[in-house]
């Protein structure tokens, strides 16, 4: 397993997993409040290691490995703690992001900022934008907001989702579905057609907002939002072969 290390950034000390190996080093960006040792994230890391290849598994400020307060985390926050430990670990050379759900969003920014060192992203069931099509914020969540700093929504997937005054406060500034996408690196969007979470037309929407042309949504009929089954990750990984 590649050794753990820390990197301080804005006051949290971030946790990641970096490989070395030959470029494009592959990055993955996980979900919200998810972290780096989830099986996608360990079934690319197997698979750079067993193809020599660099890859670098990173936690947010405030989840997983990493210090920092999860409430004080935001797309804008957690975009830059990932484009910081990329620069740390691969200050030069190309870059290849996968990110999965809301590690879509930040994907798709940090891709914006790498420019050119930009050589490809996939994104999994990518969700930008989700606080504005898939949060409701009613009567008694800014209640909770006013009186916590934050507000609690059930998942599917483990404790409570928490939702703070950061995430909402900084999220307009991070929209990118009301305009063009400025990536033309090559993008592969792999979507489950049964996720519950994040709607598959969605991925047709990021696409067309793309300015590259070499871009495709990729959708698995009978898939869930995680697309964590072994078919899934074997998409996933002979998706991330190709662009390589």
């Amino acid at each position: 397993m590649s050794s753990l290390q820390h990197l301080d950034h804005q006051g949290a000390a971030l946790a990641c997993r970096f490989r070395p190996g030959a470029g494009p080093l592959l990055v993955f960006l996980p979900g919200y409040m998810s972290d780096m040792t989830g099986s996608k994230a360990e079934a690319l890391d197997d698979w750079a290691r067993m193809n020599a290849r660099a890859c670098l598994r990173l936690d947010y400020s405030g989840c997983g490995a990493s210090g920092g307060d999860f409430l004080e985390g935001s797309i804008g926050r957690w975009t830059a703690d990932a484009l910081a430990v990329i620069n740390h670990v691969w200050p030069q050379g190309d870059v290849l992001l996968v990110g999965s759900s809301m590690g879509g969003w930040i994907a798709l920014l940090a891709g914006l900022a790498l420019k050119d060192r930009l050589a490809g992203l996939v994104g999994i069931a990518a969700a930008p934008d989700f606080t504005s099509w898939g949060l409701t914020v009613g009567e008694a969540e800014r209640r909770q907001l006013e009186r916590h700093g934050f507000f609690t929504k059930p998942s599917d997937y483990g404790e409570p989702y928490r939702y703070s005054a950061a995430l909402l406060g900084d999220a307009p500034a991070r929209l990118l579905l009301d305009g063009q996408i400025g990536i033309t690196a090559p993008v592969r969007l792999l979507h489950g057609q049964r996720d519950d979470a994040v709607p598959w037309r969605l991925s047709l929407d990021i696409a067309a907002r793309l300015v590259g042309t070499d871009v495709q949504v990729r959708l698995i009929k009978d898939g869930d939002h995680r697309l964590s089954r072994e078919a899934d990750i074997a998409t996933l990984i002979a998706t991330v072969e190709e662009l390589l």
